[in-house]
């Protein structure tokens, strides 16, 4: 991350070798301003911050923009915290970011769902050094991230106004299909709370809903359907008309399972790295194609 180089050297979903955490992010306030968690009711902590708010997706949205602001994304050091420590440290990388917003959200009664996703990240050997590194110690589920892919965190709230899931991510302030894609897959400038963390990803290529029970277990594939359906639709339906499309399809469909089998610990995904590399050049052909088409 290009404005992070001092903090973040090496990162899977935050994970670092090097950290800082108290490095500034632009548009956080800073991580001198603690939470007083000594004895916090995280119920009635989260009634406060929404306020009047009466739709779900309201109250979803103004706690999302309370945590993105307040919390510091910072990398991951291994330590298993609980939300009052999180929020305590102020701050945590996206899975302990989605796990304070998952509780709070919780309290308010709204409908939400954990998501893991694998993007396709800027490019780096010591990346798949320390990924292989991590492999040979916990396992395939290490391999979701390497040379030109990492993997991330986020949720889905209910949306009580379309009856239909919707991505909120703590880590950037989006929340809503189209901001998502918007700042995920879009071809021109994405708009997020730290456009660093956008910028080096690239592009998801796998989406899943991940268990209750346990953050490797995933129950439901989502990828078709912000990756195809979604991507295709936030362009009017022109992308499936371009030559590049058909074989995008084809390589997200391909490394779904894969992907899937990775967070699951059956497949070592370092072993599909020429099938992510020639994404990333399938999408750099089809914003090229669509940018000299219109």
């Amino acid at each position: 991350m290009k404005n992070r180089v001092l903090a973040l050297a090496f990162t899977i979903c935050g994970l670092s070798i090097l950290g800082n955490a108290d490095a500034q992010q632009p548009g956080r306030n800073s991580v001198a301003e603690k939470i007083d968690t000594l004895n916090l009711d995280v119920a009635v902590f989260a009634k406060q911050i929404i306020g009047n708010a009466t739709s779900n997706f309201d109250k979803a949205t103004i706690l999302l923009d309370w945590l993105s602001n307040r919390l510091q994304w910072v990398a991951t050091d291994y330590k298993q915290r609980n939300v009052k420590e999180i929020l305590a440290r102020g701050g945590g990388n996206c899975f302990e970011l989605a796990k304070v917003y998952m509780a709070m959200i919780k309290e308010l009664n709204i409908k939400y769902r954990p998501i893991a996703e694998i993007n396709i990240h800027e490019y780096s050997d010591t990346r798949q050094q320390t990924a292989e590194a991590r492999v040979k110690q916990a396992g395939n589920t290490m391999s979701v991230f390497g040379r030109q892919h990492n993997d991330h965190r986020w949720v889905e709230i209910y949306n009580d106004k379309t009856n239909e899931w919707e991505p909120a991510d703590p880590s950037m302030n989006v929340i809503g299909t189209e901001r998502w894609l918007k700042a995920r897959v879009w071809f021109g400038e994405r708009i997020t709370i730290d456009t660093s963390i956008t910028n080096d990803m690239i592009v998801p290529f796998a989406v899943f809903v991940v268990s209750d029970s346990s953050k490797s277990i995933m129950t439901e594939s989502r990828t078709g359907h912000y990756l195809i359906n979604g991507f295709d639709k936030l362009y009017n339906g022109k992308l499936s008309q371009l030559p590049a499309w058909r074989k995008w399809v084809q390589l997200i469909n391909e490394l779904n399972d894969s992907a899937r089998g990775a967070f699951e610990g059956r497949i070592n995904l370092h072993n599909y790295s020429d099938q992510i590399a020639a994404l990333k050049t399938i999408y750099d052909q089809l914003k090229y194609e669509y940018l000299n088409t219109k």
